[in-house]
């Protein structure tokens, strides 16, 4: 602000203005410094992904080490894919039934399932795939099953080792 006065007009126009407006309200109870954020407050500000556990990397003990190095690696020889974006978790189910007996009639040992990996890697179709697998109708059919390998969808898809 500088230093000079106002005059007659502008202190009538000023007192008009100042009636127009009221001074801002305190909250109850609240101090005039707002808290600082806790450590739980920072936490939950964070947008990081959940923590997610390691794919098994062997159910029945079937698979040898060589395999599992090829695997994360992603060496794998993959001979048939299923992608199962933008399905509902009924059809998605029947769906990868549906590929994992086909892929197992045609002696395939490879089969590559994309789930996505939904918000925060907690997709509906990635959290229950797994579960899916120990379904008895198609559990027989499969020897293991790993995260697949980032060149192949990385946390958003997954390795179907089938039995031969």
């Amino acid at each position: 602000m500088s230093g000079r006065k106002l005059d007659n007009e502008e202190r009538q126009v000023w007192k008009k203005v100042a009636r127009t407006v009221s001074p801002r309200r305190k909250e109850k109870g609240k101090g005039s410094a707002k808290p600082l954020p806790s450590r739980e407050d920072f936490a939950n500000m964070l947008r990081l992904p959940p923590e997610t556990k390691e794919a098994p990397r062997n159910i029945s003990g079937s698979l040898d080490e060589n395999r599992d190095k090829k695997t994360r690696r992603g060496l794998v020889n993959i001979d048939a894919k299923i992608d199962l974006h933008d399905l509902t978790q009924d059809k998605a189910k029947a769906a990868l039934q549906k590929a994992v007996m086909r892929a197992s009639n045609r002696n395939h040992k490879c089969l590559l399932v994309v789930t996505g990996k939904g918000v925060r890697l907690n997709g509906v179709l990635r959290r229950n795939f797994t579960g899916w697998l120990n379904d008895p109708v198609i559990r027989p059919l499969i020897a293991n099953y790993a995260q697949a390998h980032i060149k192949h969808g990385g946390t958003g898809a997954w390795y179907v080792f089938l039995k031969g």
